[in-house]
Order: structure tokens, then sequence, then C-alpha cells
């Protein structure tokens, strides 16, 4: 059934909190972390009210009020302004704008209860009541499928494809590409992808130019990636192409749209946001987070968290732990168990501890171990899980976790 409340607010404790509240009294609840992805939803959706946040990222509260209240097609949407700043001021010119009402934080749940059954009256399934119907997966809250192709080896890593939204996202240039295109050619569902491209290590382009995607004719690819300097995404996808003619002397066909990328954040496709970050490991790195219609993974294959060993000048795990905070998945480098980290720190690789504990941290709700070392076997796997698996435990954190296999498949 439609949503009914659509809570905006980029802090994962207070946005969790009113909807725990919400959800427990019977509303169908909606927390959506990115301001920017809101005005897309109300398109798609049409709730009875949205709770606001004021000082978000992105798009702040007050202005995402005055272009919900300016839009036509969204004005007669209730909005209530949830926040801590307080002045006067800012509670006029939210009512100014339009707003429905105003909630101070902090709130208890009988003032925020009183205020929304004000506003939208009593929920459509109170506790106790039968569901009308299964909630059916929208694109407020997509249904997420991600694949793995091909596993760790001394000159190649693995390849991730992401479906959401009825999009196809590919991460990476491993070996994997080659049965990771195959496998979309076959099953007929795209004519489309994007394709990001984190570095230009061998291991992780070592299979750029024999994705079978390239040769569709018919088929558009976007491919993103870094600019290295002393080179371009076109240069080094055109090398790799001409390497891969006495494998497959094919041409090119698809039709091809090459983007060079930087630390930003991009509405790459209506309801969309691509933001790329750079990662700690030697040459121009990027990570990526992808905010898809209420979902977000982050992967992040090549990077070196420093975890209690920062030092005060070394701010890389806060800065990027704020970034992905709260994300759906985390697709992150753990190459080395806790005790081969010991002899290869700041080689741009982290230790299975570290990123599950960045992982605790950050308060995610899924970790795939990624980049394991070659050396290490399916035993070694197991016990990777099995140690970030205690980790999480001794946290009291309620964590998924697997180690990247090839094959390996996820949805939710």
């Amino acid at each position: 059934m439609p949503t009914e409340v659509l809570i905006v607010d980029d802090d994962p404790l207070v946005g969790g909190l009113s909807y725990e509240i919400l959800t427990e009294a019977g509303y169908r609840a909606k927390l959506v972390r990115d301001s920017n992805l809101v005005v897309g939803l109300l398109r798609e959706e049409t709730p009875k009210l949205v709770l606001l946040d004021i000082l978000m990222p992105g798009l702040d509260g007050l202005t995402l009020l005055h272009m919900i209240k300016s839009d036509e097609l969204l004005k007669a949407t209730r909005v209530a302004v949830v926040s801590g700043k307080t002045f006067s001021a800012e509670i006029d010119r939210a009512m100014q704008y339009g707003a429905e009402a105003f909630i101070k934080k902090p709130y208890d749940a009988t003032t925020l209860m009183k205020k929304v059954g004000d506003l939208i009256g009593p929920p459509a399934n109170p506790p106790g009541a039968a569901p009308t119907e299964a909630p059916a997966p929208s694109q407020g809250a997509a249904a997420v499928k991600v694949r793995i192709w091909g596993n760790s080896a001394a000159d190649d890593s693995p390849v991730l494809s992401v479906e959401v939204m009825d999009r196809l996202f590919i991460f990476d240039a491993g070996k994997g590409i080659v049965p990771c295109g195959t496998a979309m050619l076959q099953e007929a569902r795209f004519k489309e992808a994007w394709w990001l491209i984190t570095h230009f290590h061998p291991d992780h382009v070592g299979g750029m130019g024999l994705n079978p995607l390239l040769r569709q004719e018919g088929f558009s690819l976007r491919i993103g990636g870094p600019r290295e300097p002393g080179s371009t995404l076109a240069n080094e996808l055109r090398e790799a192409v001409k390497r891969s003619y006495s494998a497959d002397p094919r041409p090119v066909k698809a039709a091809l749209k090459l983007h060079e990328l930087r630390e930003d954040s991009y509405e790459i496709i209506p309801h969309v946001r691509l933001t790329p970050f750079y990662a700690n490991h030697p040459g121009t790195t990027l990570g990526y987070m992808l905010d898809a219609a209420g979902r977000r993974i982050v992967f992040c294959p090549d990077a070196e968290l420093y975890g209690s060993e920062a030092t005060a000048h070394q701010d890389y795990d806060e800065k990027i732990g704020r970034l992905i905070r709260g994300a759906d998945l985390l697709i992150h480098d753990a190459r080395w168990s806790d005790a081969d980290h010991e002899s290869r720190k700041d080689q741009g690789h982290s230790s299975v501890s570290g990123t599950a504990g960045f992982a605790a941290d950050n308060e995610v709700k899924r970790l795939v171990l990624w980049h394991a070392d070659a050396s290490y076997g399916e035993e070694q796997l197991a016990a990777h899980e099995a140690a970030a698996a205690a980790l999480f435990d001794e946290r009291g954190a309620d964590i998924p976790v697997h180690a990247a296999r090839d094959g390996f498949t996820l949805e939710f």
C-alpha cells in the first residue's frame, strides 16, 4: 500500500526514531536520508504527509519545502518541519513557505503522534488490525539485485553488477566483465548501462576491452571513471580495446559516452544520484555511492582505513563515514586478515576487522568483504566472515556479512 508518511532526515538516529514511532503506531512510513531524491519520490508516490528536517546536506529542508509548495503537482502535499533549529524566524519562514506544522526537536513520541494525527488522521492500519495487503516494492524503496563476477586473483579483481529501478550499473573491469556482459546480453533485460571504473590498476581493468556489451549493436554504455595524471578515460578505454582484438576482433558497436568523474555528486538518471569519492589507495582511485529511490549502495574495493590508529591529521575514516552512514549495502576492501595486515600497512588495503568496525561505526545494514588476497582459500574466507560476525555480535550490531565470491547474489 502507498506510503502515508515520508520522513526526510539525514540523521539515521533521529530519522530512525521517527520511523519506529510511526510504524509501531501503524502508519506506513518511509525514511529517506538524501533530500535530493525527495521531489522525484513525491512524483512517484502520494504520501499524506512529509516530515522535513531543516539542516541537511544537499537541499536544506526549507528550500525543499518551498520547491514542494511551488510545484503545481505537489503543492497539496502536507508538510511538517521537524527541526532543532527553532529560532522564531525559522518557524515563521517555514509557515510562510507553506508548512502545516513545525515540530521542535527533541520531541517525544506523544507529541509526534498528536501532530501527525492532527494533520492526517489515524493510521490506515492501526496496531492489531489485519494488514490489507503486503507492501509491494516501489520507486521509494527499490528492490536491489547485486551479483559478483569473478574471484580475487593475483592479477585480477571481481566485477560487481547492481540492478535497481530497472537500471543496470556495473563496477570495475576485471576479467569477470566477460561473464557479466555475456549474462546481461542473454537475459536481454537491458539496452543500456552505466559502467563505473574505480581506478586503472591492472587487476581492475584487465578485462576492460573484452566487455561483450562494447560490441553489441543497439546497446548504450555510459562509462565513468577518474582522470589519471598523464592519461584520460578515453585513452585507457582505447588502449584496452586495442589489446582485446587478438581475443575478440569484432569492432565496437555500442553507443558510448564517457564521463571523467571527480569527488562530487551527480544526478545521472532521474531519481538516481551517483557520488564518487576519493579512496585512500595509491593512484587516483574512486569509490562510489549510489542512491536510487531510497536505497544506498557503496562500492569501495580498494581503500585503507586507519581505524583506531588514525592520527589527528588522518580524517579519512571520519569523512567517508559521514558520507556513507546508514548505507543499505557497503562493499569494501578487506584484503587482509588482521594478522597479515600488521606487516602490510600503508599499502592501500584494509583488514577484515578494520572494515567490519567501520561498518558498525557507521550503522550500515549489510556488508560484503571485498578483494581478499589471492592467497586465501575458502577456509580463510569463512574465517573472515566469522571474525566480522563476532565483532558485530560484540558491538551489538545486526549486520549480515559475506565474503565476496564468484556467483554470489544478494537481493533485498
